[in-house]
C-alpha cells in the first residue's frame, strides 16, 4: 500500500512539473528577476540593464581607470583547489604550517562565497562588498581609521577582481608595502595608455610626489610637444625617463624630434638651479637625430644618473669618442643589452666581497634576470646584512623557486593566482628582438615593457646600495628580496604614453647582437640610418656611470671637462667601481650563465673581467 501511495505521488509531481506555474499556483510573479534583469511593475515587463562607460574626449580620470572588472561570485579554479586542500588538511589533522605562505592566503579569503558557507552573509563581507562598489570613492585618511587586517581583506578583494587604478594602489600601497606578508604588487604599479588624448602635464602630475613616497618610471613613445618635455622637470621622484621617436610617431615624415642638445640644456639648467631630477637614474633616448654628443657635458649636473642609453642618436663614432666620455667620468659602450651589463657587475661586485672575506671564491653564476610575479612574497633584511646576503657560499640561480617547493607552490607557479590578464601576448617574440634576452619558460610571468628599466634601476641600487636616494631624501628602509633577488625598496609607478608595439618594429635589432645573447656578438658593427641616409651611427650606444659622484666632485665635473685620463679611455671597473689587481682578475672564473657561438667560448668561460673590458 506504501509503495501505491509513493507511486502515485510521483507521478502527481511530474505531471505538476509539465504545467505552467500560472495554472497551479495564484501567486504573483516574483518582483527580483535573476542576474541583471530588471521588473518594471507598471508595465509588467522584464529587461535587462546594463552600464556602459561613456567615451571621453580626454584622459583627465586616468588615474581611476581600470583594465578589468570581475564580478564577486567568479572564483578562479586554482583559488577552489587551495580551499579545498586545506579544508583536507583540517581532517585530516595535517599540521597548518606546512602549508607555508598558503594559510596566510587563504585567511585572506575567507569570504562566504568563496567558502561556501550557507546562509546569510556575514556583517564583515558585507561591509567589504559595500567599499568594493565603490573602491573609486575611498580615501587615505579613511582608510586609515580601519583595522590593519581589514585592510588587507580589501586590498585582497580589489586584487582578485582586477579593480586596481593608480588612485587605489597608491593608497593600498602607502598603508601596506611595509607590512610582514605583502606581496611586490604593493611594491610596483604599471599602466599604459596607447593613444594619450590629453596633455603630458595631466599624466605627469599624478606621478609626481614630492616626499618620494614613490619612484616614477615614464616611457613615451607617441608624440610629444616640446614645451611639454620641458615640464618633465617637475616631476621630482622620476627615476626613469624613456624617450623613444619613430616615423610612427612623427606625425609626418618631415617633422623632427623634439629631443635635442638644447632640451637636455634645459633640463641641465632645471637641475642646477631647482635641484630637478635628483633620483633620476636612467635616461633612455632612442632615435633622435638632433641629440649628438655635445649633450654628454650636461649628463654631470643630473646627481643620480647611471646609464645614458643613445641608441640610434646622432652621436659620432669617432678615435676619441671614449676618450671624450672618460673626460666626464662616463665608460662608453656599444654592447646592446644594458641589463646584462649591470647584472655582470653585479655578479663581479659580489665575487670581491667574497675575496675581501677571504671566503672561498668559487664560481659564481646566475641566470639572466626575469620577470618577477606580482603575488610573490617580499622579505626585508637591514642594510647592515646586505654584504652577507651578498657573499654567502652558495649564490642561488635567479629563478628558483626558493621559499616553498610544496604541491601548493607549484599550483601558484604554473597557473598563477590572481594575475590579470596580460595585454602584452607577443612580448616573447618582442624581446628576443630587441635585447635577445633568453626566451621565457613556462614557469615564468610574461615580461612586461618596464622589465628592462624597472630591473636595471634594482641594480644600480645593489651596486650603490642605494646611496644615491639617501642622499636626496628618500626614505630607503630595509633593503626588500623577493626569490633570492634585491629588488627596489621604494615603491614604483611605470606608466607608458603610447604603442607598445609599433616602434620596436620599426628597428633592425638583429643587426646587432649582444654579448649575452645566443649568437654571434658583435659589438662593435655599425649601420647605414633608415632616417639619417649616408650617415653611419652605432644602432647601440650608452654611457655608464654606476659609481655616485660626490656633490663636490659632481660639480667639478660640470664646470671642467678636462680632467686627465688614460690615453686607453679608462676601464669599465672604473665606472662601476670595481678594481681589481692582475692577480685577481687572473683567477676570477665565474661568469653570469650567457653563452656565445664562437667556438672559443663554448670551450672556455671568459674571465668576468675580460667580459667587462670587450664592452668598450
Amino acid at each position: 500500500m506504501d509503495r501505491l501511495i509513493a507511486r502515485a505521488k510521483s507521478k502527481r509531481n511530474r505531471l505538476l512539473k509539465r504545467i505552467p506555474p500560472s495554472r497551479t499556483s495564484n501567486r504573483a510573479p516574483s518582483t527580483t528577476p535573476s542576474g541583471h534583469q530588471k521588473f518594471d511593475e507598471a508595465t509588467g515587463q522584464i529587461y535587462t540593464e546594463t552600464t556602459a562607460a561613456i567615451d571621453t574626449a580626454n584622459d583627465l580620470d586616468w588615474t581611476r581607470r581600470t583594465v578589468l572588472a570581475i564580478g564577486p561570485d567568479w572564483r578562479e579554479q586554482e583559488e577552489v583547489a587551495l580551499v579545498d586542500a586545506w579544508k583536507a588538511s583540517q581532517h585530516r589533522g595535517v599540521d597548518p604550517e606546512t602549508l607555508g605562505s598558503y594559510r596566510g592566503y587563504l585567511d585572506n579569503v575567507r569570504n562566504s562565497r568563496i567558502w561556501g558557507f550557507r546562509g546569510a552573509r556575514s556583517l564583515q563581507d558585507v561591509a567589504v562588498e559595500t567599499i568594493l562598489q565603490s573602491i573609486t570613492e575611498i580615501t587615505l585618511e579613511g582608510m586609515q581609521w580601519l583595522p590593519i587586517h581589514l585592510v588587507r581583506r580589501i586590498w585582497h578583494a580589489v586584487n582578485k577582481r582586477c579593480l586596481i587604478s593608480l588612485d587605489t594602489w597608491l593608497i593600498f600601497s602607502k598603508l601596506l608595502h611595509k607590512e610582514e606578508g605583502s606581496t611586490l604588487k604593493l611594491m610596483r604599479y604599471r599602466q599604459d595608455i596607447a593613444a594619450p588624448k590629453s596633455p603630458l602635464q595631466v599624466y605627469t602630475t599624478p606621478l609626481t610626489s614630492p616626499s618620494f613616497d614613490f619612484i616614477t618610471c615614464l616611457s613615451i613613445t607617441t608624440e610629444c610637444q616640446l614645451s611639454d618635455l620641458v615640464k618633465i622637470s617637475s616631476i621630482k621622484n622620476l627615476g626613469s625617463l624613456e624617450i623613444i621617436y619613430t616615423r610612427l610617431n612623427a606625425g609626418s615624415a618631415t617633422r623632427s624630434s623634439p629631443v635635442t642638445d638644447r632640451l637636455m640644456r634645459t633640463w641641465h639648467q632645471a637641475a642646477m638651479d631647482d635641484g630637478a631630477f635628483r633620483v633620476l637614474r636612467i635616461m633612455r633616448l632612442w632615435s633622435h637625430p638632433e641629440l649628438t654628443s655635445k649633450s654628454l657635458i650636461y649628463l654631470n649636473s643630473f646627481p643620480a644618473m647611471a646609464v645614458y642609453d643613445v641608441r640610434w642618436c646622432a652621436f659620432d663614432l669617432d678615435a676619441n669618442f671614449r676618450l671624450h666620455a672618460k673626460n666626464f667620468g662616463w665608460i662608453a659602450t656599444l654592447e646592446p643589452d644594458v641589463l646584462g651589463l649591470m647584472e655582470a657587475a653585479c655578479v663581479e661586485r659580489a665575487f670581491m666581497m667574497r675575496g675581501d672575506q677571504d671566503i672561498n671564491a668559487e664560481p659564481v653564476e646566475k641566470a639572466a634576470a626575469h620577470q618577477l610575479r606580482d603575488g610573490s612574497s617580499i622579505k626585508r633584511i637591514p642594510r647592515s646584512e646586505v654584504r652577507e646576503f651578498l657573499t654567502r657560499p652558495k649564490i642561488a640561480v635567479a629563478g628558483d623557486a626558493v621559499s616553498e617547493r610544496d604541491m601548493y607552490a607549484r599550483v601558484q607557479e604554473d597557473m598563477g593566482i590572481l594575475e590579470p590578464p596580460n595585454p602584452e601576448i607577443d612580448t616573447t617574440n618582442r624581446r628576443r628582438k630587441t635585447l635577445v634576452r633568453p626566451p621565457l619558460s613556462k614557469h615564468r610571468a610574461a615580461e612586461t615593457w618596464e622589465f628592462p628599466l624597472y630591473t636595471t634601476f634594482s641594480k644600480i641600487g645593489e651596486l650603490r646600495n642605494d646611496v644615491d636616494l639617501k642622499r636626496a631624501g628618500v626614505e630607503i628602509g630595509d633593503q626588500v628580496v623577493v626569490d633570492n633577488e634585491l629588488v627596489n625598496s621604494v615603491p614604483m609607478v611605470s606608466l607608458r604614453l603610447g604603442p607598445s608595439e609599433g616602434w620596436l618594429q620599426d628597428f633592425p635589432y638583429s643587426s646587432q647582437k649582444s654579448m649575452y645573447s645566443h649568437s654571434n656578438a658583435s659589438t662593435f658593427s655599425v649601420l647605414e640610418s633608415i632616417d639619417r641616409p649616408g650617415g653611419e651611427k652605432a644602432e647601440a650606444l650608452a654611457f655608464i656611470r654606476v659609481k655616485a659622484p660626490k656633490p663636490a666632485e659632481k660639480m667639478r665635473r660640470v664646470m671642467s671637462a678636462g680632467a686627465p685620463s688614460s690615453p686607453n679611455g679608462g676601464h669599465i671597473g672604473d665606472a662601476f667601481d670595481v678594481r681589481v689587481d692582475a692577480k685577481k682578475r687572473a683567477s676570477c672564473y665565474g661568469t653570469p650563465a650567457k653563452t656565445n657561438r664562437d667556438s672559443f667560448m663554448k670551450r672556455k668561460k671568459r674571465k668576468i673581467g675580460d667580459v667587462l673590458s670587450s664592452f668598450i
